[in-house]
């Protein structure tokens, strides 16, 4: 499927990928920009008929489209067969109605300029936007963009939402799709961890394997010294987009952390060797179901066993690996994992743990633990 589309008045934009079904199956996409706007049914209609809504212009005017739409959602669906049963079809046109809308928003967008500058007045500041939105950077080749508004509300809203760290004695934010740093006692567990190693280690090079919120990264400098050389990176674009924002937040002048592209585990490092590497790794032995869950669910463990089949590639002789590790998911899993680490060669130094409650009805507490790791 293509990742470019003409619009009129605009030129050829991007689609990022989860658009390109409305976009390009319906090809029926059309710019309603500024005094547009005001004509709410006009916009409607053309949704309705399977359209794409691009928008221009003022932020309210936009939100009141959007609001249009779900105030008239039930006309977006034809009504049900006189001959169901009453109960059966009531329930059936409030899914088909809720399918329907869901839809529609889908299908009402605005554009970004080449570098991400959202075309609404007010114009929001919203940084790294494609990435948040979940595609890697400069995948847009230089062109202008699109993006639901409801995405971009999703966006905002998780950015409006910040978590404040003891250990940094700051709060960070976390987007969408992103592990939010809600636990204190792990962030402490890797403190601690990484007080160890400075007193016995040198620290000149540091990875933080999944980066997530960046706040691994920000406790790394924080307890290794400013010049400490410091290489963030995740799977997730809006991860690497969550820990650039941070960082500019908190450290606008930092030359010595490097947030990587988004890329699975070593993939961008072939030429790299660290004295420290970091991984808070997922702990859930579960299946992943959405975005959202890699960060935590790791179905049989297999994200664990692919790093500690690469990480001493990466580390440099005399090197440490801090694990960040929860016995959530039972001793079988503890046992499977310190099987894993025995396998790759690497013995425990030192081991910083937490006992936290749980909302498990099974299970009330549990176990996390931060394991400083070394080859031999």
């Amino acid at each position: 499927m293509n990742s470019f589309y003409a619009v009129s008045n605009i030129g050829e934009l991007y689609v990022p990928v989860e658009c390109r079904d409305a976009v390009f199956a319906r090809a029926r996409v059309k710019l309603f920009a500024h005094q547009e706007l005001r004509h709410l049914n006009r916009i409607f209609t053309h949704i309705r008929h399977g359209g794409v809504a691009v928008v221009e212009g003022q932020w309210e005017q936009i939100t009141t489209v959007m609001d249009y739409i779900q105030r008239h959602k039930q006309d977006l669906i034809q009504q049900p067969d006189r001959n169901t049963k009453r109960r059966n079809r009531r329930d059936s046109h409030q899914r088909s109605a809720s399918g329907a809308l869901k839809e529609a928003l889908a299908r009402l967008m605005c554009w970004a300029d080449a570098d991400g500058i959202l075309q609404v007045e007010p114009t929001p500041v919203l940084p790294y936007l494609l990435e948040f939105a979940g595609e890697p950077a400069e995948v847009n080749e230089g062109k202008p963009f699109l993006l639901p508004l409801i995405k971009i509300q999703q966006i905002q809203d998780a950015l409006a939402e910040t978590y404040p760290i003891r250990a940094l004695d700051v709060s960070l934010v976390a987007s969408e799709n992103v592990l939010a740093p809600r636990s204190q006692e792990t962030v402490e567990c890797f403190q601690e961890a990484l007080q160890h190693i400075r007193s016995h280690d040198l620290a000149n090079k540091v990875a933080d394997i999944g980066c997530g919120s960046g706040c691994l990264t920000l406790l790394a400098r924080q307890e290794l010294g400013e010049q400490t050389e410091i290489y963030a990176s995740d799977l997730l674009p809006e991860a690497v987009a969550t820990t650039k924002l941070n960082l500019q937040r908190l450290l606008p002048n930092s030359d010595t952390i490097r947030v990587m592209p988004a890329g699975d585990l070593f993939d961008l490092f072939a030429s790299h060797q660290f004295d420290v590497i970091i991984f808070n790794a997922p702990w859930v032995i579960a299946r992943v179901r959405n975005r959202a869950e890699l960060a935590i669910h790791d179905e049989k463990q297999e994200t664990v066993r692919r790093f500690f089949a690469q990480v001493s590639n990466f580390l440099k002789p005399e090197g440490t690996v801090l694990l960040g590790y929860a016995d959530a998911s039972g001793p079988k899993a503890i046992e499977h994992l310190e099987a894993i680490i025995a396998a790759a060669g690497f013995t425990e130094d030192a081991r910083f743990k937490r006992r936290v409650a749980t909302h498990r009805s099974k299970r009330k507490w549990e176990q996390i633990r931060v394991s400083v790791l070394r080859l031999g």
